[in-house]
């Protein structure tokens, strides 16, 4: 359900933002450092957000990976910390350490 909502609001944005660029079509004087072009702005509006969509999509994915990675590496550490342990302590260490986070006091 999470997933149809977001996409649904990412068309929305799309038909808003579409909508706001065909609105806006005059041309525009576009300014850099070494120099300038001429460039509808509807152009201009559309190159900036798929820029900016492009950016968040490569950050986010780098953060994807990264917490991909530490969480793969938790796994194996805990695998490897069931393993050091005898059976019957597995449960009882499971069960304690639950038992301690329920007690603590949200701050």
């Amino acid at each position: 359900m999470k997933g149809q909502r977001n996409i649904i609001l990412a068309l929305v944005f799309a038909l808003l933002v579409a909508l706001f660029s065909i609105a806006n079509i005059q041309n525009v004087e576009v300014n850099y450092i070494v120099g300038y072009f001429e460039t509808p702005l509807v152009i201009v509006i559309l190159g900036s957000v798929t820029l900016g969509a492009l950016i968040v999509f490569f950050v986010g994915g780098w953060k994807f990976v990264k917490m991909r990675n530490y969480t793969k590496k938790l796994q194996i550490e805990v695998e490897q910390l069931r393993s050091s342990l005898p059976n019957d302590e597995v449960a009882t260490t499971i069960q304690n350490v639950t038992n301690e986070n329920n007690e603590k006091p949200l701050s």
